[in-house]
């Protein structure tokens, strides 16, 4: 933030800011954004003079999008995107044509693959920023931290930071987040390990123009030498490419280099022309050890790098720092038990740790030189991608997998089921720690999607089914009068057009809201979602008194209230 402000917590401890991130890319700017619709005091640095101007990382998976929606701009980066809604797999012998996205995502605003380049994504969000007077401080480098207690991890940090404009410059957070890439500052300087190692191969990226080949669909090149993919980019050039060098080749890469990739995967079909960006690099697989250590916490790259594969990467930082950031703002509020502020490394770490294991062993499918490893590229694909092709079971499951729309948190200890709640095996829809699904529904008479009415920052609760006491709402507010503001009480019902809706009632005209949700519209249920968009608490019955237990043990004493639930 622009000001520095000296302030006191609870415990007595002098902070200038609650959060200090460190990198502005699209994970640091994201938890940005969040800390912003909370009033967390922050302070963002990045020791890059301007942002990024280079596409680099460029899809944009749904989940991401929904994601984004409570900032208004899911809306602008989908408008100036490319749609991807065909996979174009070009075989020795023939062309498969794979529908992407088309089954599996139903549940979602956002059914469709984007690509947007990474340049894109950082100006739509530091304009959000700038529109709400937060500006990044660039030209400023991370040297050192520095416990504030040495005794007490949790203490909050001093960072020491060089300013190309007023020399060094310290500040004192309560919580420093390393959001600063793969060759994280914050995360040297905290001590954390980076585990892992680095493939024997080097990628070439070109963002050109390219002849001969099918506009708005994603087109594949596997063979025995390896692959090569176009995806459909459209801004700064309609296509890019990705392929391999082959190992010990150190020419340098040009436009005649790279029309000589895409002859020998193409078989000559191609003409390429017009780069405006190529580029050639190494990559590993790697994750910290932890995400977490005291005061400092790792997101995005910082955290995890893998493979571009699959498109996984930035989407992941992204929804790391959505998932930290809502705890911070509590947190600094003082509405955030320990246990909440630690879950971050419990609920992202396993994530991180399947996306890195899933884009590895992609990687080595589309990579391997063996003659054995190569068999399902080579023999195997051919083989099965027409079956593969019109098998929706697996085209869905895939999707949904990809869409990053399946992570869940079910594991985490900051989820709950009521104790009438059934068994999972019996249960219908989805569970404590799955991600909210999405619905048209009405709401004071509107067309509104549900994802939208509980994106505001706080907890929702939804009452769903008959039976709910008219008072339920206010009771819910009274026993958490701490969390204030930051909790929201509404109906969802079997609704009709026709009827005219009270405050707080959000109307399932279509039913597919109660139907993705496994609701009946004969038994009541409460819900509670979390700030980030996941189911954190779900029981049976009109009895809410789980669900304030839930909320209190989320948020320690903060929320409660002298008043009790009868």
């Amino acid at each position: 933030m622009a000001d520095r402000v000296s302030y006191a917590n609870n415990d007595g401890m002098n902070y200038d800011v609650d959060v200090l991130i460190v990198g502005a890319g699209p994970t640091g700017l994201a938890l940005a954004a969040q800390l912003a619709g909370y009033g967390t005091s922050f302070r963002i640095i990045d020791r890059r003079q301007g942002p990024s101007t280079q596409s680099r990382a460029l899809a944009v998976q749904p989940r991401t999008l929904e994601a984004l929606r409570p900032f208004g701009i899911s809306a602008e980066m989908a408008r100036g995107g490319t749609p991807a809604h065909q996979l174009h797999l070009h075989l020795p012998d023939e062309t498969v044509q794979i529908g992407l996205f088309d089954i599996g995502i139903e549940d979602s605003a956002h059914q469709q693959l984007l690509f947007l380049p990474q340049s894109e994504t950082e100006r739509i969000l530091l304009n959000y920023l700038g529109a709400r007077g937060i500006r990044v401080e660039r030209g400023a480098e991370l040297l050192g931290l520095e416990r504030l207690d040495p005794e007490d991890p949790f203490a909050g940090m001093e960072a020491r930071v060089q300013r190309q404009d007023r020399g060094i410059d310290r500040i004192r957070a309560r919580y420093v987040v390393g959001a600063d890439g793969a060759e994280s500052t914050v995360r040297r300087r905290a001590g954390m390990d980076f585990r892992g190692s680095g493939y024997a191969d080097t990628f070439v990226l070109a963002d050109l123009e390219v002849d001969g080949v099918a506009p708005g669909a994603v087109h594949a090149y596997p063979t025995d030498d390896g692959f090569m993919v176009l995806f459909p980019l459209g801004n700064p050039a309609t296509w890019r490419m990705i392929s391999l060098k082959e190992r010990g080749d150190k020419s340098a890469v040009t436009l005649e280099y790279l029309q000589g990739i895409a002859d020998k995967f193409s078989g000559g079909g191609l003409t390429l022309h017009d780069p405006k960006w190529i580029s050639s690099f190494r990559l590993s697989h790697q994750m910290a050890e932890f995400f977490q250590s005291g005061s400092v916490f790792l997101a995005g790259d910082a955290a995890h790098v893998h493979s571009p594969v699959g498109g996984q990467g930035m989407n992941t930082g992204i929804q790391d720092a959505l998932n930290l950031g809502w705890k911070l703002a509590l947190g600094a509020r003082g509405l955030a038990a320990d246990e909440l502020i630690d879950s971050y490394d419990a609920e992202r770490r396993p994530v991180a740790r399947g996306i890195v294991s899933f884009t590895d062993r992609l990687f080595k499918l589309a990579t391997s030189r063996s003659a054995l490893a190569k068999l399902p590229r080579t023999k195997l694909l051919p083989a099965l991608a027409p079956s593969l092709a019109s098998s929706e079971r697996l085209r869905a499951r895939a999707f949904r997998t990809m869409s990053q729309l399946g992570i869940h948190y079910r594991g985490s200890t900051m989820t709950a089921a009521g104790a009438n709640r059934l068994p999972a095996v019996l249960a219908s829809g989805p569970r404590p720690g799955d991600r909210l699904p999405d619905a048209v529904v009405h709401y004071q008479q509107k067309e509104r999607r549900l994802q939208d009415l509980v994106s505001a920052p706080g907890f929702h609760i939804l009452l769903t089914g008959p039976g709910w006491p008219e008072d339920t709402p206010h009771q819910l507010h009274a026993a958490l009068a701490g969390l204030g503001p930051l909790l929201s009480v509404q109906r969802l019902v079997v609704g009709s057009t026709l009827t005219a809706s009270g405050p707080g009632i959000i109307e399932d005209v279509s039913g597919l809201a109660f139907e993705r949700l496994g609701l009946s519209a004969r038994r009541p249920e409460v819900l509670v979602i979390r700030p980030d968009g996941y189911i954190g608490y779900r029981s049976n019955g009109t009895d809410v008194n789980g669900a304030v237990a839930y909320l209190e043990r989320l948020t320690g004493s903060g929320a409660r209230s002298s008043l009790q639930m009868a």
